[in-house]
Formats: C-alpha cells, structure tokens, sequence
C-alpha cells in the first residue's frame, strides 16, 4: 500500500469519525445514561393533565345568590381558595397574584383574580377587607357542598390554581411558587393562545 493510499484511507475513517461520533454520543447518552436526559417540561407550575372542566355548580356571591359560570371563562384565572379568614399568609399570596397581573402589562386584561371563601359570611368579609388592595379581585363563596374546595382537593392553604378561558382547570402552583416562574407561565400561556 502506497503512502497516498494509507493518507486517504485515514483521511476517510477521520471523515467518518466526525460524522458518526455525535450520533454514537447521542445514543450513549440516550440509552446508557438515562439520569442524564434533561427534563422535559418547560412550565414551572405543576400541569393537571388531562385539564379538568371545572364543576358545574356555580360559585355564590356575598349575598349567597348563584353567579353564572361564565364569571370563570373568557379570561385566564389565577383561582385562589381561601380559608375563613384571609390572614397575613393569604394577603401575601394575593398581593404576589396582582404583582404577577400587573407585571403583564397591557395582557393583563385577559387575566382575573379570583378569590373563593368557604361560605357567603366569609365572602362578604373578605370582599370588605379587600376591596381597597385589591379593587379588581373577584370574591366569591363556594357552593354549599364545597364543589370548589373537594375540586381542587386537599392541599398546601397558600395553593394557587390557573383555569384557561374554557373553564378548565391548567395548572396548578404549590404555596412556595416564587412570582418569577408563575410570570413566566402565563407570559407563554398569553403568547400562544388563540382562546383569551
């Protein structure tokens, strides 16, 4: 074998190296180094798939009257279930929910606040309490059968909810959700929807 004959050889096998080294890389990391794959997710909120329609009952206001379920949809909705009481706990995860509205911009229309107390009595006292921080949060009591409250199920009392505008429950943020990450989701919520 000739020098040129070996220079080109090694020159092909060079050529080769670099073209099937990425993928024999790729499917070592792929199959040999499972823990390595990244994470797939890009949303920092907990996603509730399949989204779940919310219950048909409809929430009450001060005076225990229904109010129509459309008071839910049209608009995306940070949906916060309170306790008897909003306590300084609850004041705080209300104000970070209208910092994360405000810091929207002009989207923040397509976006409500909406507060649920256990009965009408809590609601009427949480409206009052509220109503000059917090002039735009909606306040409404849940059903008498707590349909909101067995809906959303037992969680962390500082648990913040986002339901699209259909009326379906998306996301689901734990008491510790830093403003940042919420900001983020609805940003890109807001940026591709074609439904509010």
């Amino acid at each position: 074998m000739t020098h040129v004959q070996s220079r080109g050889r090694l020159q092909f096998l060079l050529l080769a190296a670099l073209f099937f080294a990425p993928l024999l890389a790729a499917v070592l990391f792929y199959f040999v180094f499972p823990d390595w794959q990244p994470d797939a997710r890009t949303n920092y909120g907990e996603l509730v798939a399949p989204a779940r329609p919310l219950p048909d009952a409809p929430l009450r206001d001060a005076r225990g009257t229904p109010v129509a379920a459309e008071e839910l949809r049209g608009r995306w909705s940070y949906v916060y279930v309170a306790g008897a009481e909003c306590d300084a706990a609850c004041a705080d995860k209300l104000h970070q929910i209208r910092q994360i509205r405000t810091l929207l911009n002009e989207k923040r229309q397509r976006v409500q606040r909406v507060y649920v107390a256990p009965d009408p009595e809590a609601s009427a006292a949480a409206a009052a309490l509220l109503a000059a921080d917090h002039p735009d949060l909606k306040v409404y009591a849940d059903t008498p059968e707590a349909a909101y409250r067995r809906f959303f199920g037992p969680r962390d009392p500082q648990t913040l909810y986002l339901v699209d505008p259909l009326g379906n429950w998306l996301m689901v943020y734990d008491g510790q959700a830093e403003s940042k990450g919420i900001l983020k989701d609805i940003k890109k919520l807001l940026r591709v929807s074609q439904i509010g």
